[in-house]
């Protein structure tokens, strides 16, 4: 199973330590097609040139993806629009929210029934989560997540 993960890179840094630990547990299910979390933002502002091909590349590699697992805690437009592009290509999608976040999960997330949305309230507590709901995914199947 090829999984696109998917987290706010430019919108907040407060869950990036968090994005890592989720990665190590998605190896377990199948391969990454977006491991690409830098520690920090370090691209200046305002380069197009890698915008245009940030852009491309994720299009790409979500077009490749089984299924897509997005942290939602931090609002981000690029995940909700990785998130719409998913759902319209007919990927499954996993939202993960952290109930301690600052901002309350959009309704737009927790109200589409496509979407699986795990909330936990700690790393421990999302980990059982998880694992349940990846184990049940399967390859080409859209109705498992």
């Amino acid at each position: 199973m090829k999984i696109f993960f998917s987290g706010s890179i430019r919108g907040g840094d407060s869950y990036r330590p968090s994005y890592r630990q989720i990665l190590d547990c998605l190896k377990n299910y199948g391969e990454l097609v977006s491991e690409h979390i830098p520690a920090r933002q370090t691209a200046a502002p305002g380069k197009k040139a890698d915008d245009f091909v940030i852009y491309a590349r994720d299009v790409q590699w979500i077009r490749e993806a089984d299924l897509l697992v997005a942290e939602v805690s931090q609002p981000s437009i690029g995940v909700g629009y990785e998130i719409a592009l998913a759902e319209n290509l007919g990927i499954p999608v996993l939202a993960l929210y952290d109930l301690r976040a600052a901002h309350p999960v959009s309704a737009m997330i927790a109200g589409n029934r496509n979407i699986a949305l795990l909330r936990y309230a700690s790393l421990p507590e999302l980990w059982p989560l998880l694992n349940r709901e990846l184990a049940r995914a399967r390859p080409g199947d859209s109705k498992t997540v």
